[in-house]
Parts: structure tokens; C-alpha cells; sequence
């Protein structure tokens, strides 16, 4: 965490899968235990923080041994790809480094002593492999690997991040659980819906999701992003509709849950550990080549700019970007500026801070209504300097204030 000092020595910390993908084999000068590297995603989808945080949650040794990972969790089964009729690849989609199909994991017939074989259930899993579409990929690959064993060895995971269940080094590929349904296509589909409902002056100005699905959706959006923040020290980089997938969980009518998913952070390509020091220069490169306005925060959109000698993102970045999404989930409208060409959807993005003003002018603007709870909510964390931006962890307190109203 930021602010603590290093030991003299590193230390040398190897992780692989064992045999089935779930264990993990550990070489270390430190006798600390270790957090399984999956953990099964809960049905009820709580336990996400609603009070301030004023210290990191993990002690000293914890936080040590996740700086000092050079090796991701390696996944050592083996991958069935799934074909359609014309024995093409199924695939989830694909960004500008990468594309993500769908496979089976299929366990390796011999499996390390002392390791128990696969269930029948992890024999039949389909998993989403994201692998590289272009040959300098595999870099970037590798680096996000990197990112999400440090998640993944962050107490609190399995609520807050796509399960991972490694690298797969022979053909640079990250394996994850498949969790089909993108926030961006869930978001499209109920705006048809409620398109397609006659229209009500008791509902017109709400959000098209409902103003207890958004406000519960905010509440867990917010808690993830201060969860990954604060307790895993890592920065997305690219925070949208698009790399936030919902997984169902069980709910009766009496559940504190009005939307019915959990959301989890998908596609850390552009993340990067959060640092004081100028060692995120570098790294800074990642975000500013994936940067998808209008989400993007206008600080990211100016550094950019030749010459621009702008600082590198920092998590206020992520802070905008989030927000933007909330926005976009309360519209109904995936890219917030419907009918704009790509020049005209930049040039609104670069003046960020006015993006409640601008999302106004739109057929959908109605859904936020001045004052009501998604402008409270949204207003402190797109404001233009980042560093008045509201943190995770008060916009935390925040949403549960404007939330509970």
C-alpha cells in the first residue's frame, strides 16, 4: 500500500494451479498464508463495505508479498475451444489487444501427488479465454495476468472481480470463469424495454433500470471500485458499461437486492497499481492507448495531446469513468451521446465536467432530473480537477446516504 516501506530484501514469490486449477504452490522466504487463487461466487451477493475506511483492511505481510509477485497463477489444464456449425470459435467478444472465446475446461489426465482429481462440475466448466488478436499483445496479456493474481489474492475477490483461474503460458492466454451478460447489453435491453412500455408521468423521470435496481447497482458499482481502490491498490484504467459483467444471484421477494445481479470488474488490460512515485509513467502508457470515450475522464482525453506533459491517470480517472457509467445505466443510452459521430462524442468528452449538462440535452435527459438522486450522486465525481474529485471510499458514504433516501 502506498506510504509503506519495502523490505531490504524482496521476496521471491512463485504461484502456479495445480492439476485442477485451484490450488496454489508457493515458494516463498515467508511462511504467510495465502488466499486461494478462486474462490466460488456467493448467491447472496453482500458483504461489500458501507462504512469509511481509514487504513488499508490487510496487514503488513499481505500487502508485501502481493508487491512482490513477478509470477501470475498459471492454469495447467487443458482448453477445449467451443465451435459453432462451421467449426468457428464461439466468441464473447474482443477489444483492440485481445478477443475472449468460449472453451471447456478440460482436466489433464495425470495431476500432481497429493491432489485431489477434478469434480465432475470443474470437468464440464466453461470458462472465457482471452487471448491475443495481434502479435504485441502478449506483453499486455501477461501484465494483466499479473493484475488479477494480485486481485485474486485480495481478500474479498470473489465479489468484486471476474473469477481468474490463471494464465495459460503455452498459448498466452487468461482464463476466466464465462459470465455472458455485459452491464452494456443489460442496460440496451432494458431501455427497450421501457421504450416499448407506454409512457407514465409517474415514471418518466426515473431511470430506465428502476430507482431501486439504479440505486442498489450504484451502491455495488461504488463498493467495488472502493474495494479496488483501497484494499487491492490497483487502478482499472478503462472503466465502462462494457467491462463490468453480471452475474445472477438468488432472490425472493423479500431480498435487499433489487437488482438481481452482482457486478464484477472484467478486462484490466489498461490497470496498473496505484503509486505516488513516478513508476506509473510507464505503466500510464496502458491506459492512454485504451481509452474509450466518452467514459474516459477528460485529464486522460488531454494527455493524449502531443506534448500535452500531462501527469499519468490517477484513481480519480477511474472515479469519472464509473460515474459516467451510472449515467449511462439511468439513460438507457450505452455510448450517453446518442446520434454524435465520433469527432462530436470526443469533443464533449474532452469538457467532461459538464457531462450531466450535456447528457440533459438528449431525449433521455429527463431520467436525470436536476437534484434529484443520480445528479447527488454523480456531481462530486466528475467535477473537472481531479484532485477535488470525491475518493471511492467517501463516494462510498455518499451513495449510501443518497441511496437510502
Amino acid at each position: 500500500m502506498p506510504g509503506m516501506t519495502p523490505p531490504s530484501s524482496p521476496m521471491q514469490l512463485s504461484l502456479h494451479t495445480c492439476g485442477n486449477g485451484k490450488g496454489i504452490s508457493q515458494t516463498s522466504t515467508s511462511n504467510s498464508n495465502l488466499t486461494p487463487p478462486v474462490t466460488p461466487i456467493g448467491k447472496e451477493g453482500s458483504g461489500r463495505i458501507t462504512t469509511p475506511l481509514s487504513e488499508p483492511s490487510e496487514d503488513r505481510s499481505t500487502t508485501l508479498i502481493k508487491r512482490n509477485i513477478t509470477t501470475p497463477i498459471r492454469f495447467t489444464d487443458d482448453l477445449e475451444p467451443s465451435l459453432d456449425e462451421r467449426g468457428r470459435r464461439i466468441e464473447f467478444g474482443e477489444g483492440v489487444w485481445s478477443k475472449v472465446y468460449k472453451a471447456h475446461w478440460i482436466p489433464t489426465t495425470s495431476t500432481p501427488l497429493n491432489t485431489p482429481p477434478s469434480s465432475p462440475i470443474t470437468a464440464n466448466k466453461v470458462v472465457a479465454v482471452k487471448t491475443s488478436r495481434r502479435g504485441d499483445a502478449a506483453p499486455i496479456l501477461q501484465a494483466e495476468a499479473l493484475i488479477l493474481t494480485r486481485l485474486t489474492l485480495t481478500p474479498g475477490h470473489e465479489r468484486h472481480i471476474v473469477p481468474f483461474h490463471g494464465y495459460h503460458p503455452e498459448t498466452q492466454s487468461i482464463v476466466m470463469s464465462a459470465v455472458p451478460l455485459a452491464l452494456s447489453t443489460y442496460i440496451e435491453e432494458q431501455a427497450n424495454l421501457a421504450r416499448n412500455t407506454p409512457i407514465s408521468t409517474a415514471t418518466m423521470f426515473d431511470p430506465f433500470l428502476g430507482p431501486a435496481p439504479w440505486k442498489d447497482l450504484a451502491r455495488k458499482l461504488i463498493s467495488t471500485l472502493g474495494w479496488l481502490h483501497h484494499d487491492a491498490g490497483i487502478m482499472h484504467g478503462d472503466v465502462k458499461p462494457h467491462s463490468i459483467l453480471l452475474q445472477p444471484i438468488e432472490t425472493d421477494n423479500a431480498s435487499p437486492h433489487p437488482f438481481r445481479y452482482e457486478p464484477l470488474l472484467a478486462d484490466f488490460s489498461a490497470a496498473m497499481t496505484i503509486s505516488s512515485s513516478t513508476e506509473n509513467e510507464k505503466e500510464s502508457e496502458k491506459i492512454l492507448s485504451s481509452f474509450t470515450a466518452p467514459f474516459s475522464a477528460p485529464e486522460v482525453l488531454k494527455a493524449l495531446r502531443p506534448g500535452s506533459g500531462n501527469p499519468p491517470p490517477t484513481p480519480a480517472s477511474d472515479i469519472f469513468s464509473m460515474a459516467a457509467t451510472l449515467l449511462a445505466a439511468a439513460t438507457g443510452d450505452v455510448l450517453l451521446y446518442p446520434g454524435c459521430d465520433f469527432r462530436r462524442r470526443n469533443l464533449m468528452a474532452g469538457e467532461g465536467h459538464q457531462i450531466v449538462d450535456f447528457i440533459r440535452s438528449f431525449g433521455n435527459g429527463a431520467r436525470v432530473p436536476r437534484n434529484g438522486f443520480v445528479e447527488r450522486l454523480v456531481k462530486p465525481a466528475v467535477v473537472k480537477d481531479p484532485e477535488r474529485r470525491i475518493s471511492a471510499v467517501d463516494w462510498m458514504v455518499l451513495a449510501e446516504e443518497v441511496c437510502s433516501a
